[in-house]
């Protein structure tokens, strides 16, 4: 299981460099107010997945530069809109004509080391999400992405089928983080091979509860960002400790 921390490229290097475990278990949580360097840190080996900060600060400008960012970091350039949305439209070469487009050709494939973007949410509330994942996902299906499961979600529902959905971002109340029904649909996620990751969990006995779920690929914490050299080296121990990892 990876922990994801907010460092820079630098800290990052320095901790793999420094932390027993750092090597295989140390991976980068960007966001857009900390997006720098994407392109080198990710063919430094490191995994790297991208929040979106709604738990924060939610910033709807500061979302679509990051979007732009992460297009220069994997294509060199930032795409036009209807480059992004080419995964849904399954139009013949006579449609894009009648639009005044030729159709675009498939995108390269995403960086290996490029785990998912969270599409933006609501905190704590499942329906007013799956309404926010209905009005940003469209516009950025070109990318990994990932779903934030709020308090609620069984209910509401969870997008499986979206195009290039690849993650679950286990949101929501530490009460509802914790629930049978948030274990279940992470279970059910990684049956159609999606990477889960766990959100806010800062200690010993969160992370041996996200290792015992048995389907955690990642997790992130405030703790190891802000207190970085007190708690990343035991985060690191504990996180390798399992027969279940993370598997690239």
């Amino acid at each position: 299981m990876l922990i994801l921390n907010g460092g820079g490229l630098p800290t990052l290097k320095r901790c793999r460099a420094q932390y027993r475990a750092g090597a295989t278990h140390l991976g980068r949580l960007a966001r857009p107010r900390h997006i720098g360097q994407l392109r080198e840190t990710l063919d430094a080996g490191f995994k790297v997945a991208v929040d979106n900060e709604a738990f924060s600060k939610w910033d709807d400008a500061a979302y679509v530069r990051m979007i732009g960012r992460i297009e220069l970091a994997l294509y060199g350039r930032v795409l036009r809109q209807w480059e992004r949305v080419a995964p849904l439209a399954a139009m013949p070469p006579q449609a894009w004509a009648a639009i005044g487009k030729t159709r675009p050709t498939a995108l390269p494939d995403w960086h290996p080391n490029l785990l998912w973007v969270t599409v933006p949410d609501v905190p704590f509330d499942a329906h007013a999400t799956l309404r926010k994942f209905a009005d940003w996902a469209p516009l950025i299906p070109h990318l990994p992405l990932a779903f934030c499961v709020q308090d609620g979600a069984e209910a509401a529902g969870i997008p499986f089928e979206f195009p290039n959905l690849a993650g679950l971002f286990m949101a929501g109340s530490t009460e509802y983080k914790l629930s049978s029904e948030m274990a279940e649909i992470c279970r059910e996620g990684k049956r159609r091979g999606l990477l889960i990751h766990g959100g806010r969990v800062n200690t010993r006995k969160r992370i041996r509860y996200m290792l015992s779920l048995g389907v955690v690929d990642s997790i992130d914490g405030t703790a190891f960002d802000k207190y970085r050299d007190a708690n990343l080296p035991w985060g690191l121990e504990e996180a390798s400790a399992t027969s279940y990892q993370l598997a690239f």
